[in-house]
């Protein structure tokens, strides 16, 4: 675990489209990098609560939003965005249900699948056994439970047509997709995977959902290998495995954008496979980092944390652009503006540039689980500690806080606008976003 970034133990294969930003604070850049430049302009926010915590729980009439798709794998799609198409009113915001994790039982490191009406999560107890739960959104009850053993790991949930795949590892053998049913819990199938992992896994292992898109299932490896693969989505067959010889440690989730999959490696670079085929079609190599961040694609551009910060790469061009700050988060909504945490701050940044465009101090300390996630029209940020815990909603045009509770966790939204809030442990909390 790498403290000093938080626990969430991923390297950012953030693929968006044009830059992330930098600010006074950041490490100085490679000297093959041009480095993203700040103005004295910078305006820095402080953080004004003006609302109150949720009401009362609710258990309103759930309506699927127009054009919100299901939370189907870290970062809510195959883009890794945390973004969804919507705007919300936090005067209309109330607690739906809370949903208490089994006692000593700890979350898979990520957000929740959300898909068909169901919030699916897997949980390991003290005992060391993995289950597989599904959550009904109408009632906050628990629809069915399924046992995964007691492996080495197992990855959190994704989701598609009407399934929930898992990937799991139990050092040198014993890797395995597992395919279930989202309404029965009935498991489906369960091809074995080529061995990827080794024993001895760290929070850097986590967080690390299959992606689902077009025909493929896409599973990288992790501490000690090279692997990047795909499963046909239909037959779940074997399509191809990619090897890189400068990978030599931990890999993460890939990122999937206009028939290329795209993996980072901390100690070797940036790969990217032709999805059909599996042949490279770019490398880059480069020191990266184990950093908190998923992966993320959008519009022909990469990010990824390296030593120095993260690092702005062209995948048209294939060329590196330039080097900002180090974040514990992004989000990347459709527009010229991302949206990132530092260590202390929420941060906007100008996408072609890496220019810092504004600075705000993050509502609560930034310890813990450190997340965030963009609509429309709001932020919402989140902490997690043992000792302070806060999930904030900041309305992107004033950058004020307009919504708060006390719940901190991993971030995600469903179709029909329930806000889900996931710590480690504890309780995971559901709010209505809609009236």
């Amino acid at each position: 675990m790498k403290t000093v970034l938080g626990p969430l133990g991923l390297i950012m294969l953030a693929i968006v489209q044009a830059g992330c930003g930098s600010s006074g604070d950041r490490a100085a850049a490679s000297p093959d990098l041009p480095a993203a430049t700040t103005t004295a302009t910078v305006q820095v926010d402080a953080p004004a609560i003006i609302a109150p915590q949720p009401a009362p729980a609710r258990l309103t009439p759930l309506s699927a939003i127009p054009g919100v798709p299901a939370w189907s794998t870290t970062g809510g799609n195959p883009g890794h965005t945390n973004y969804v198409p919507a705007t919300f009113d936090p005067a209309t915001f109330s607690r739906r249900f809370r949903w208490p994790l089994p006692a000593g039982a700890a979350v898979s490191q990520s957000q929740l699948a959300l898909d068909g009406g169901q919030a699916f999560a897997v949980v390991r107890d003290a005992a060391g056994t993995w289950r597989l739960h599904a959550i009904d959104e109408a009632s906050g009850k628990q629809n069915w439970t399924a046992p995964l053993g007691q492996p080495d790991i197992v990855d959190p949930p994704a989701t598609h047509d009407g399934k929930v795949v898992l990937s799991s590892a139990a050092g040198l053998d014993g890797d395995a997709l597992w395919f279930f049913d989202q309404r029965t819990g009935k498991l489906l199938d369960k091809p074995t995977m080529p061995a990827r992992r080794t024993a001895g896994h760290s929070t850097a292992d986590l967080r690390m959902a299959p992606v689902v898109a077009g025909d493929g299932i896409y599973v990288n490896d992790r501490a000690g290998g090279k692997l990047l693969a795909k499963f046909d989505v239909s037959t779940h067959a074997l399509q191809w495995e990619s090897e890189w010889s400068g990978a030599a440690n931990h890999a993460f989730a890939p990122a999937v954008e206009g028939g290329r999959v795209y993996a980072a490696f901390s100690s070797g670079g940036l790969l990217g496979v032709d999805a059909r085929t599996g042949k490279t079609v770019l490398e880059h190599h480069r020191q990266f980092t184990d950093a908190p961040m998923p992966g993320m694609v959008s519009d022909g551009s990469a990010y990824a944390l390296a030593a120095g910060g993260l690092v702005a790469t062209d995948l048209k061009r294939g060329t590196f652009k330039w080097q900002g700050p180090a974040l514990l988060e992004l989000a990347a909504p459709p527009g010229p503006v991302l949206y990132g945490i530092a260590s202390n701050a929420i941060q906007a940044i100008d996408r072609a540039t890496g220019k810092l465009l504004w600075s705000m101090p993050t509502p609560a300390p930034a310890s813990g689980a450190n997340a965030i996630l963009a609509t429309r029209n709001l932020l919402f940020v989140s902490s997690y500690s043992q000792s302070t815990s806060g999930t904030y909603a900041i309305d992107i045009a004033t950058r004020k806080v307009v919504w708060r509770t006390p719940e901190g966790g991993w971030l995600s939204i469903s179709p029909n606008g329930v806000l889900y809030i996931t710590p480690v442990k504890g309780v995971v909390t559901a709010v209505n976003l809609q009236s």
